[in-house]
């Protein structure tokens, strides 16, 4: 009897010692990790692992806001707002073709010699004295410069497009840009940007020179155009009511 005790006494030990080894990893380090629960206690434990005796508690990663989207800037002169480099011309109030610094400089130079090149001459008496042209940074600037300056300003008109902060918005399919003046973005049909082309064209031979409006009063039969509030070429009243209506419909007709 005593000698059966003593065995099933020495077996409890040994078979646990088996089960034991049998769980270790070999590097004599035993892992047991929960599941997430521990039932009987009345708590629960989340993210809990126990390693080599030790306990460590992990919670759940936080998800990572997405950035806030950049905020645009404002441009400082809306949609006329030049580019990086230029400034806008004004050889008048409303010339927002955008030139180099200097080049604006030159312009307010020579609106303020304006009246010391003209003589009464063979293109009325707005004819410039010798050496000098109209400058015609639009169809009625008729501002007295070097044949230089004139050349500068058409080119700058030609790249009056190009040089903004912003790209004008195009037009719907059926539409132009009208381009009565080099920033005239309206949409209209593309006869009336013919139509504009022609009168600008003809604006010299339409001008009185002289009259109730001034030096930009045009002859019988004509009116300001008015694509802007300094648009002065002389056309029909048929044309400077269509361009009316050209201003009045142009966000409509304009991509969105």
């Amino acid at each position: 009897m005593k000698n059966t005790h003593f065995r099933r006494l020495w077996l409890v030990p040994a078979v646990g010692l088996v089960l034991l080894l049998a769980a270790c990893s070999g590097t004599g380090t035993v892992n047991v990790t929960s599941t997430g629960s521990t039932t009987g206690s009345g708590s629960t434990t989340t993210g809990t692992t126990t390693t080599g005796g030790s306990t460590t508690s992990t919670s759940a990663p936080t998800a990572t806001p997405a950035p806030a989207a950049p905020t645009a800037t404002p441009l400082p002169y809306g949609d006329d707002t030049c580019a990086n480099g230029y400034v806008w011309r004004q050889a008048w109030s409303e010339d927002h073709v955008c030139v180099t610094p200097d080049v604006r400089s030159q312009a307010q130079a020579d609106d303020a010699a304006a009246t010391s090149r003209w003589v009464n001459g063979a293109y009325g008496p707005l004819t410039c004295i010798n050496g000098y042209v109209w400058r015609q940074a639009a169809p009625t600037d008729l501002v007295c410069v070097t044949g230089a300056v004139r050349t500068q300003a058409a080119n700058d008109n030609s790249q009056a497009t190009a040089r903004r902060a912003v790209p004008p918005a195009q037009c719907l399919s059926g539409y132009v840009w009208r381009e009565a003046y080099p920033t005239d973005y309206a949409c209209v049909p593309p006869a009336d940007r013919t139509q504009a082309a022609n009168d600008n064209s003809a604006a010299i031979s339409r001008d009185a020179f002289g009259g109730a409006y001034g030096l930009d009063t045009c002859v019988s039969g004509y009116v300001w155009r008015q694509a802007r509030d300094s648009d002065h070429v002389c056309v029909t009243g048929a044309v400077r009511n269509q361009t009316q209506v050209d201003n009045s419909l142009a966000p409509s007709r304009t991509q969105h």
